[in-house]
């Protein structure tokens, strides 16, 4: 196995999926349908495990959501979520075009979406959403009840967890698990998760102590973001590799928006950062800034450049990386991403640091 705040419905293209429809032979009647109900339910979402008491009423940001009873059709409002779904081996009945942007978690969903649906102006299409005949609608990241307002004329909505600001992959993934009956299987994936990131910290014990500044130069005018600000889903992922947390943080932007002033206010042993700029000229001369330069990590070559193109297809030194989907939003998205971010960096880190 190949070791997020909530961002605009616009940024969040296309896995057109299909849904078989096994005709089944025999008489109609009440117990054909009861049948086919639970074999839909089977191929949507494993097995209940009891735990979880319905009617159930689950506290989140965009306020309460009464379920009264385990759900069978759950539709994933934002494919953000879609590392949560893989993770728990639970089929949404629809979700949004940019699923193809999280191939690592579209693998590991057991069945095939039936709905897939284009982005557009608005947060949620609820025309569509609804057609997809949902008894549960989710979104993790969901903050503000005016945005699922409709959502919730159509099924209840499971919004991000109640009281906590900034929700990791966690958070989101034992509400997700209480909702559906399956917080056993959450818990014992958190449990797998951890081991695996704590295989890699005993594997590179030069992390240990040593700071990561991560950056993201967008190219064209757009400036330039420091990502991993405190509590973030980047700097919780680059400490679960074994680094310190990066302490210089709390004095940059908390809104990841980094002035040209600031670049010489870095600390960071090793310097990561993902050039998005169309233009590599652009990139080549704002990376020669002598603010840049004159960084310890830049000077003792301690830097992972990593180059995005706009297929998202990711090249480190002139070479293609084995890493496909969406490299920004792997960061913030889910666990699988960042066991896929895993495979890519750590060799890369540890490479400099050694």
């Amino acid at each position: 196995m190949n070791v997020s705040t909530r961002m605009s419905a616009a940024l969040r293209g296309v896995a057109v999926a299909s849904i078989t429809v096994i005709a089944l032979a025999g008489c109609s009647g009440n117990s054909d349908s009861a049948a086919e109900s639970t074999a839909a339910a089977d191929s949507l979402l494993p097995a209940a495990e009891g735990k979880t008491v319905y009617p159930l009423t689950v506290d989140t940001a965009t306020g309460p959501a009464v379920i009264e009873e385990r759900p069978e059709r759950v539709v994933m409002a934002s494919s953000w979520d879609a590392d949560l779904f893989a993770a728990l081996g639970v089929t949404p009945v629809g979700t949004d075009e940019q699923i193809d942007f999280y191939p690592w978690a579209v693998e590991k969903i057991p069945g095939e979406i039936e709905t897939v649906w284009p982005i557009g102006d608005t947060a949620y299409p609820a025309e569509q959403v609804a057609n997809t005949t949902p008894d549960l609608v989710v979104d993790t990241l969901a903050a503000d009840p005016v945005d699922t307002e409709q959502l919730a004329d159509i099924a209840p909505v499971v919004g991000a967890p109640a009281g906590i600001e900034a929700p990791l992959w966690e958070d989101r993934l034992r509400l997700l698990g209480e909702a559906l009956d399956l917080s056993d299987r959450a818990e014992q994936f958190i449990d797998e998760y951890g081991t695996t990131f704590e295989n890699i910290r005993a594997e590179h014990p030069e992390f240990e102590g040593k700071t990561v500044d991560y950056l993201v130069y967008w190219g064209g005018g757009s400036g330039t973001g420091f990502m991993n600000t405190i509590d973030s889903e980047p700097e919780a992922l680059l400490t679960s590799f074994g680094f310190a947390e990066n302490t210089n943080a709390a004095v940059l932007p908390q809104d990841g928006e980094l002035s040209d002033e600031l670049l010489g206010t870095l600390t960071g042993d090793v310097l990561v950062i993902s050039n998005q700029a169309a233009d590599q000229a652009e990139f080549d001369a704002w990376y020669s800034s002598p603010l840049l330069q004159r960084l310890p990590s830049v000077q003792e070559g301690r830097t992972v450049i990593l180059n995005l193109a706009a297929d998202n297809t990711v090249t480190y030194d002139g070479e293609r990386q084995d890493f496909t989907g969406h490299f920004g939003r792997a960061w913030s998205v889910g666990p699988l991403a960042h066991e896929e971010l895993a495979d890519l960096l750590v060799p890369k880190l540890s490479a400099v640091l050694t």
